[in-house]
């Protein structure tokens, strides 16, 4: 007998995800949430790969181009 796949709710998990952070910035400015979002960002990985990646080299396309005409 098969077993069923797990199912997963996405919506869910990422309103359990979420929940924290709402309340982080709830009675907070503008400002004030940009400021907290950027402080928590800069701490993960990912934004620390962002900020170090280099960018192309110019001249190296990726693949044909069509032609517009």
């Amino acid at each position: 007998m098969k077993k069923k796949p797990e199912t997963i709710d996405c919506v869910a998990v990422k309103q359990r995800a979420q929940r924290p952070l709402a309340k982080a910035l709830a009675g907070m400015s503008p400002a004030e949430q940009v400021e907290l979002l950027h402080r928590l960002a800069a701490q993960t990985q990912l934004w620390h790969s962002l900020a170090t990646a280099q960018p192309p080299k110019a001249g190296r396309a990726r693949g044909k181009r069509r032609s517009t005409g």
